[in-house]
């Protein structure tokens, strides 16, 4: 490869990085306006997700408009790789890149909106289960439902890296005695509030 062309497709590759940078920002913004004047984020504040979220600085537009464009961003630097190693005939790099950009970062993708949305239903069946509770038993049921709450983070995480492209054997393994765990601290749990109410 002459100099030129080298210089070519370097300018193409930092132009396919510029572009991914600049659809990255745009979208950020436009995820963060428009959830906003949606009234996304005021029905996410409602869920222990979306409470996290305002704890740790961000509303749901920004933390989804801040994430979407990293994906993008990375994508467009991997895609740039990707591009000058085939320019130069470099197939092992190119397929290492293309490998990390479909498995990976797509597999993240996965991971992340299956998590959102597994959360988002794990939250909504907890907060049923407080809403059905009549008011002289819901402090025994809050650490029930809690502990319920966890379990089904649990499970939410683990099939959404088994979708991601994950092994979960070990993570599996590792989680089966905490569930177990949790469930005898729940069991444990209702038969303490039983007995004081004899």
């Amino acid at each position: 490869m002459d100099l030129w062309a080298a210089l070519f497709h370097t300018a193409v590759a930092v132009l396919i990085t510029a572009a991914g940078f600049a659809v990255g920002r745009v979208l950020k913004f436009l995820l963060a306006r428009g959830l906003g004047r949606l009234g996304f984020n005021d029905w996410f504040r409602n869920l222990n997700i979306g409470r996290a979220l305002l704890r740790s600085g961000y509303t749901a537009g920004e933390f989804f408009g801040s994430v979407a464009a990293w994906l993008i961003y990375i994508a467009s630097i991997l895609i740039a790789v990707a591009y000058l190693a085939y320019s130069a005939g470099n197939m092992d790099v190119y397929n290492w890149v293309m490998y990390v950009l479909v498995v990976y970062l797509f597999g993240f993708v996965k991971f992340f909106i299956i998590s959102i949305i597994g959360f988002i239903l794990v939250d909504g069946f907890v907060e049923y289960i407080y809403k059905g509770a009549f008011s002289e038993t819901r402090l025994a049921i809050g650490p029930v439902a809690e502990y319920i709450r966890i379990i089904l983070y649990l499970v939410v995480i683990t099939f959404a890296l088994e979708q991601g492209g994950i092994s979960v054997a070990t993570l599996t393994a590792m989680l089966t005695p905490i569930t177990w765990g949790l469930v005898a601290a729940l069991i444990a749990t209702a038969v303490l509030e039983a007995l004081k109410k004899k």
